[in-house]
């Protein structure tokens, strides 16, 4: 059973730093370039970390359930052909939560964008930490409301 426990933690957080920096990642390769940042820019790690923090929650949603997966599989016996299959639903699991965070986050900041009478692309490029925090407090907020659901 303690093999079990490991698993599971090794697990989860591999899972959770594999989905953090994809995110990471992507904004850096895609956004970054989209809104043409050259240089180190406050308002842009604020935004940043707000949608780290968000995927974070969101994943944490699905972590667990995964999780519950490989205790339900192993519950009997441990052997490794439950525990491969459960590393597949982990997966698909995992590939679900980061599809909703990614949908949940940039139809977020899209229609919060939409609504606003500025350009909060061009804000954030000009270093404008009030809009980078409103925008990171929108995605943080949107992301407890919708985790559970």
């Amino acid at each position: 059973m303690n093999t079990l426990i490991y698993f599971q933690s090794a697990i989860a957080f591999g899972m959770g730093i594999i989905s953090l920096y994809m995110v990471y990642m992507l904004m850096n390769r895609y956004i970054k370039k989209a809104i043409d940042l050259q240089e180190t820019n406050a308002a842009y790690a604020i935004l940043q970390s707000g949608v780290i923090l968000s995927t974070a929650l969101l994943v944490s949603s699905v972590i667990g359930p995964g999780i519950y997966a490989i205790r339900f599989m192993n519950q009997d016996t441990f052997s490794w052909v439950n525990m491969t299959s459960s590393i597949g639903y982990i997966v698909l699991f995992l590939v679900i939560g980061i599809a909703f965070s990614l949908i949940v986050v940039a139809g977020g900041l899209i229609t919060f964008f939409q609504l606003t009478n500025i350009n909060e692309w061009d804000e954030i490029k000009k270093n404008n930490i009030a809009v980078a925090l409103i925008s990171a407090a929108l995605i943080l907020g949107l992301s407890i409301v919708v985790k559970d659901h």
